[in-house]
């Protein structure tokens, strides 16, 4: 039987049990805010861009979802489809320029992949996953898996591209997914463990303003866009550059994302995708070169910044950008 004292000492302890959660529920939310007060007003987004076949066209659109695995619009991921060499390892436009002349649209519950003179490869967002079609692959020495989008899918990218051997591969739900932290940077990886990509270079994001675009343009003979740098998220900022600065941003009212280092420029940004080919005069990456070289980062231009997010939400074109600077 219990005695009085007992459930007294209970109740005592259930009371300084609760008193304390409440003590630090409300001491995490006064901290919440006060970090929520060091936020400045930094810009509005200009642009929001799907790329899901990583290298190929993206999509503009005004809404999506910020998720931890990249921007998701209809079901669609960025950077979820891949194609791959014989040997697994990733393909892009510094290999092969004509991918720039793909399309991707969404369609229901299938995305189209177009190019010029070709039917369209139709393939689902959600394919079954049959164990026997997974196939190991690789993004730089970081190496994941993939669903084998079929024959079909197959033939066709190498019929396009003109290359032998290539898969169509697609990182679905619950496949494995690449942590950003475990890839080797010289300067050092900002990335936390959780930070997780599918087939995106580094980070699931990356970041540009119109400033920066604007600064290289007046150092350039003939202007590039936006198209060169395939960033996910432009913002107009208070100036050019001015995103290298900051190291959190709120963007809308409930996405957060954590700044992780800045995006090294490759060949890649020299594509005309008008034409699907590499400029002759290596330009904007002789340029950047010159301009946005930085001992840090060795003989690689930065330019954009790659982005983690800590908190998912809707953004929207339009919505305020608020960051708090390193």
């Amino acid at each position: 039987m219990v005695s009085g004292d007992q459930i007294s000492e209970s109740a005592f302890i259930f009371g300084t049990l609760a008193v304390s959660s409440a003590a630090k529920y409300a001491f995490g939310a006064y901290t919440r805010w006060q970090k929520l007060q060091r936020f400045e007003l930094v810009g509005h987004v200009t642009a929001l861009n799907l790329f899901p076949v990583k290298s190929c066209g993206g999509i503009s659109v005004q809404r999506a979802l910020c998720s931890r695995l990249g921007l998701k619009v209809q079901g669609v991921t960025d950077r979820h489809w891949m194609v791959t060499r014989p040997n697994g390892d990733f393909l892009s436009q510094r290999q092969a320029p004509k991918m720039s002349l793909l399309k991707v649209s969404i369609h229901g519950d299938q995305v189209f992949i177009d190019g010029p003179g070709v039917p369209t490869l139709k393939v689902p967002i959600n394919p079954p996953v049959i164990p026997s079609q997974v196939k190991t692959c690789r993004v730089w020495e970081c190496r994941t898996e993939g669903l084998d989008c079929g024959q079909e899918a197959a033939d066709w990218v190498s019929s396009f591209l003109g290359l032998e051997g290539l898969r169509l591969l697609f990182s679905a739900p619950g496949m494995h997914k690449r942590e950003s932290s475990d890839e080797f940077k010289p300067w050092g990886n900002p990335a936390l463990l959780g930070d997780q990509a599918a087939y995106s270079d580094f980070g699931a994001y990356m970041l540009l303003s119109d400033e920066s675009l604007g600064f290289l343009n007046t150092k350039l003979s003939k202007p590039v866009s936006m198209r060169n740098f395939r960033p996910n998220i432009v913002v107009s900022a208070k100036e050019a550059f001015d995103e290298d600065s900051w190291h959190e941003i709120k963007i809308g009212d409930t996405a957060f994302m954590r700044m992780l280092d800045p995006c090294t420029r490759c060949t890649m940004t020299t594509v005309n995708g008008e034409v699907g080919e590499k400029s002759k005069d290596r330009e904007p990456l002789a340029t950047l070169k010159r301009v946005r070289c930085f001992p840090t980062y060795g003989e690689s231009p930065i330019f954009g910044v790659n982005c983690a997010v800590d908190v998912e939400g809707q953004i929207n074109v339009g919505d305020q950008v608020y960051a708090l600077r390193k």
